[in-house]
């Protein structure tokens, strides 16, 4: 991802602590607890930071993988500041990390692009949340699906007396339209569709991709990943960066698994459709009592 990219998913992700929900998913509160999983969700949605990050992870990965890349590391040009809730920058960091399982079964994030903004974000939760909490903020399409990207912050909580909150933060895609739940060809794409669409928005890249820089590097190395994890050619049409049709070669790829996820998974499209969170990022909030954990 870039600074192009970074923009437009910034606007959907960094101010969607306004459209934030907070669900109640937890035992009655004890006095102990006093509420303390809502409160930390309250904190998530309603405070705001900024994250200082680098490429440098990305574009080192670029120069060990691609053959004749020689790119400086040596420049300010690759420090980046970004600013949101706490909520925003944890739904971005899940999606900005996701990984593509169709060749590697771990689904490890697609570039390091953004290792450090990662890190930088984790660290920011830490600060203002304290010890004794887990966040666990989780991007992915449908269960079990290809494509995810999640991110952990603090310890793993204790097998009982645990309370949880959780937050529904929208990755800015369009919700799956009823036309798509009638089939499960149809119903793949569509989560297809909006998948690459969060993994990498084509009119953002498509600038990128025009320039002659680091940023524009990234964005190929980033659609690199993707043809090699889908198995879709996407030469011809980055020659000209047309990024419309290479996103829609690997939502072709894509769909066509997808579809047979669901397809094995539901007896109908609509139970599918039911159970697809493609358009949001799940950040669940866990708190509990004893040594570290707080009130």
């Amino acid at each position: 991802m870039n600074a192009a990219i970074d923009a437009a998913v910034a606007l959907l992700l960094i101010s969607a602590a306004v459209g934030v929900v907070v669900t109640a998913d937890r035992p009655p509160a004890t006095p102990a607890d006093s509420g303390r999983a809502d409160a930390v969700a309250d904190t998530l949605a309603a405070t705001t930071a900024a994250v200082n990050y680098s490429l440098t992870p990305g574009i080192r990965e670029l120069n060990r993988s691609e053959a004749g890349a020689d790119l400086s590391t040596d420049t300010d040009e690759l420090d980046r500041t970004t600013h949101g809730s706490l909520a925003g920058l944890l739904a971005r960091a899940a999606t900005a990390t996701s990984g593509v399982a169709a060749v590697d079964p771990e689904g490890k994030p697609l570039t390091r692009t953004r290792v450090g903004f990662r890190r930088a974000v984790r660290d920011a939760v830490r600060a203002r949340t304290g010890a004794g909490i887990r966040i666990d903020a989780t991007w992915r399409p449908y269960p079990d699906a290809p494509v995810g990207g999640h991110v952990g912050v603090g310890v793993e909580p204790p097998a009982d007396g645990v309370h949880a909150a959780t937050l529904v933060v929208p990755t800015g895609v369009e919700p799956i339209p009823a036309t798509a739940t009638v089939d499960f060809g149809w119903l793949g794409r569509a989560v297809a569709a909006r998948t690459v669409e969060v993994l990498v928005p084509a009119g953002p890249a498509r600038i990128t991709l025009r320039g002659d820089d680091p940023e524009a590097a990234l964005v190929a190395h980033r659609y690199a990943r993707l043809e090699s994890r889908t198995n879709t050619s996407l030469a011809e049409p980055l020659a000209t960066e047309d990024t419309a049709v290479a996103n829609a070669r690997i939502t072709d790829s894509l769909g066509e698994r997808m579809a047979a996820d669901l397809r094995r998974d539901y007896d109908h499209p609509s139970d599918a459709a039911d159970a697809v969170s493609v358009s949001s990022v799940r950040i669940v909030v866990r708190t509990w009592s004893g040594p570290g954990g707080g009130a």
